[in-house]
């Protein structure tokens, strides 16, 4: 029901929506936007309530003394024992290993952190073994040079995306102005290809771990492809030019397996110097040896990168935020950058980019403006089916789903409200969106 599975009939007066195809193509895709929420859509979409916010009987005592936990700097860390209370018996069959990676610290030298999201990652791994029905916990910090230079000195010695940053002094927060250097908290995602094991956040490099000993090992560059730099800005002069004044690219921290063709994508980006015109280039990686197999640049028309993105057989898929970005209090020292974000109340942009190999290679990409202010963080499952019963040579409809945390957005509003310091479902009640794109 949330995802809207059904057909559109479920939805009583639920209506489609066409957009102009802002891309080179002669053709304009049609797309059909079926929302189910959580009591918040935009303007003139269908939707079907379920409630913007739990119940009491949900939103219990217990629940939140349990959920105010979550947001407590872990203790015992780093940790590496057996389980020993096991309910139930393990199945012989099952063996393997699991990780996970959030923000697990949320204070340095009695300072709170400004935003649960600029927690230190915290890396856990459970391994299984059900032939002798044992199981293991280990879990470490990322380590990252930031990190251990603030441990040293058990104070913020960096600035961070959602606010945190070094203690004022005489001259107040102007003390961090032109300090544009973010630390990588490495706590948003962990995944593992190509014999690597990687903590990723979204604005830097991915973090080479042990995953014997969970230590950090260093930045990835998968072996020069990805320019290690101190600010992930391109200059739009070349890469020798980025290089030599010290740029570099991030790396996003969700990236994508294609099971079907045994590859992980992932996608690299650098903000411009100037315009508001994303660089972004889009690697395939074979996910058993870490092969590299395509890279495909391209550039989205935001200054803004997005934090996720979907991925079918012919296409990769980015849904842009409606957004405005004012460096100027960020460069003064006032807040980090997501405090210099606001979002405008217009409609989300879809860019559709050709994959190589696919039915859709060598086009160029789709670009749809929609009148939607949803606001999409991440995607749950896309996919694309054949228009005309068959070949193919009609087209595609491409389906994606997107969820959001502020749902509807009509008036501008800062980012850093996203869950705060301690956070909360009452907050912001999420949404959930089915997009249908008709490719030509």
């Amino acid at each position: 029901e949330l995802w809207c599975a059904a057909a559109r009939a479920t939805l009583p007066g639920s209506q489609e929506q066409d957009y102009t195809d802002l891309s080179q193509s002669s053709k304009k895709p049609m797309v059909a936007l079926l929302v189910a929420t959580l009591g918040v859509a935009p303007a003139g979409v269908a939707r079907r309530a379920l409630g913007g916010k739990p119940s009491a009987a949900v939103w219990n005592e217990e629940i939140k003394a349990a959920w105010t936990q979550a947001y407590a700097s872990a203790q015992g860390v780093p940790a590496n024992y057996d389980i020993d209370e096991i309910e139930g018996r393990i199945p012989s069959a099952l063996r393997g290993t699991v990780f996970r990676n959030g923000p697990g610290k949320f204070e340095r030298g009695g300072q709170r952190y400004e935003h649960v999201l600029d927690g230190d990652g915290l890396l856990c791994r459970w391994s299984l073994d059900g032939a002798t029905g044992r199981a293991r916990f280990a879990s470490r910090f990322v380590r990252t040079p930031e990190y251990a230079a603030e441990e040293a000195a058990d104070t913020v010695l960096h600035r961070n995306t959602f606010g945190t940053q070094p203690a004022s002094g005489p001259l107040g927060e102007l003390e961090n102005a032109f300090d544009l250097v973010l630390k990588n908290p490495a706590n948003t995602n962990v995944q593992s290809w190509g014999g690597k094991l990687l903590a990723l956040w979204e604005a830097a490099l991915p973090c080479r771990i042990d995953p014997d000993t969970l230590e950090y090992v260093g930045r990835e560059t998968f072996d020069g492809l990805l320019p290690d730099g101190a600010l992930t800005v391109a200059s739009g002069i070349g890469p020798e030019v980025d290089a030599s004044l010290g740029l570099g690219v991030a790396f996003t921290a969700h990236p994508r397996e294609d099971r079907k063709r045994g590859r992980v994508v992932g996608w690299s980006w650098a903000a411009p110097l100037v315009g508001s015109s994303l660089s972004v280039t889009v690697h395939e990686w074979d996910a058993a040896s870490g092969a590299l197999l395509a890279s495909t640049p391209t550039a989205l028309p935001s200054a803004i990168a997005p934090h996720d993105f979907a991925l079918t057989d012919s296409w990769y898929i980015f849904a842009l935020n409606a957004m405005q970005l004012n460096l100027f209090p960020y460069v003064l020292g006032l807040t980090g950058p997501v405090g210099a974000l606001r979002t405008t109340g217009e409609g989300a942009v879809l860019v559709l980019v050709p994959r190589p190999g696919g039915a859709a290679a060598g086009r160029e990409p789709l670009t749809v403006r929609t009148e939607d202010p949803y606001f999409a963080i991440h995607h749950a499952v896309a996919c694309e089916e054949p228009r005309g019963g068959g070949g193919g040579s009609d087209g595609h409809t491409v389906t994606f789903g997107a969820d959001s945390q502020t749902g509807e957005v009509h008036q501008p509003a800062s980012c850093t409200q996203w869950v705060g310091r301690s956070g909360s479902p009452e907050q912001l009640p999420p949404s959930s969106w089915r997009v249908q794109v008709s490719t030509p």
